[in-house]
């Protein structure tokens, strides 16, 4: 049995990554990048398995997969960044290429899988050009990444891109019945990501899913939604929700607008608006904003926006 059966979406990269594999021209360095919230991660291990296994077909039985399953395997290495940190540091980038340098233990083959590529700061992601320029024999590097363009043009060139698709309506309902997502959550993972099944994870935990659920119906409709309630849902919730969810959620139950027959001055009024929701978690994070106001900032000039 191949562990294909345990990854949902992207086959195609899959079996493109088995054409190169079985041809003895298999690229040293895969980028697989695309939304978050698709399986990369996921995808990337599968691949790592299809490396290392003894047959290459991600067996699920043989020894390298068992290690694998178990996180044991001396011939993997799974790099992130350090919880806490912003970045991969230049350190975790050294010690993932001395990694790639050793023989196997168990074959010539070895896998890197760098998740979050595109939070290597400069100095890490320069110690890794070395790697990429002269990669050992028998070395595999996958990097994961989401915001592709924030990564430099010297990493991107000496790696094979690998866009990754989102998915369709199947493979996401497939996803949330493994996630075991109640049925009563399904629209709002739908809101929170079409095609990105995986940013749903948060509804796992019961508060989040009572707290967006909440939010949905209070801000569904900026233009009539009491500003006294969204003011104390913001205070009491936003310290503790993905900041990034609450503002795309808001977003998107409000994009709909746009379609409807608008004059100018007000379809770019709600533009803009929208734009400033999006931008409002990264604007937050980078300037140490305080989350609640300067949220229901943005959200007043949408619901100023949508009154016309």
């Amino acid at each position: 049995m191949s562990s294909m059966e345990g990854l949902v979406g992207h086959e195609d990269v899959v079996r493109r990554f088995m054409r190169s594999l079985e041809s003895g021209r298999l690229h040293h360095a895969w980028l697989l990048h695309g939304p978050k919230g698709i399986g990369k991660t996921s995808l990337a291990m599968e691949l790592a398995r299809r490396y290392l296994c003894a047959s290459h077909a991600g067996c699920g039985h043989c020894h390298a997969c068992r290690m694998l399953r178990a996180g044991s395997h001396p011939d993997f290495l799974f790099v992130e960044p350090l919880e806490g940190k912003r970045d991969l540091a230049i350190g975790q980038i050294r010690s993932a290429l001395d990694f790639l340098a050793l023989s196997g233990r168990e074959s010539m083959r070895r896998v890197v899988l760098l998740d979050d590529a595109e939070r290597m700061n400069p100095q890490a992601a320069n110690a890794l050009l070395k790697g990429l320029e002269e990669p050992s024999a028998g070395a595999l590097l996958l990097l994961v990444c989401s915001e592709l363009m924030l990564l430099p043009a010297t990493v991107r060139s000496r790696c094979l891109l690998v866009p990754c698709a989102l998915l369709d309506e199947t493979a996401s309902r497939r996803i949330w019945e493994i996630m075991g997502l109640d049925a009563s959550l399904l629209s709002l993972a739908r809101m929170l990501g079409p095609g990105t099944p995986g940013r749903a994870a948060c509804l796992k935990d019961e508060r989040t899913a009572r707290a967006m659920q909440e939010w949905l119906e209070l801000a569904g409709d900026a233009a009539k939604a009491d500003v006294g309630k969204v003011d104390a849902w913001l205070r009491a919730n936003l310290p503790i929700l993905p900041a990034t969810l609450v503002a795309e959620l808001t977003v998107r139950m409000h994009l709909p607008c746009l379609e409807h027959e608008l004059d100018f001055g007000r379809r770019q009024g709600i533009a803009e608006a929208l734009q400033t929701l999006m931008r409002w978690p990264r604007d937050a994070a980078r300037h140490t904003l305080r989350r609640a106001p300067t949220f229901l900032a943005a959200f007043l000039q949408l619901r100023a926006a949508l009154r016309g």
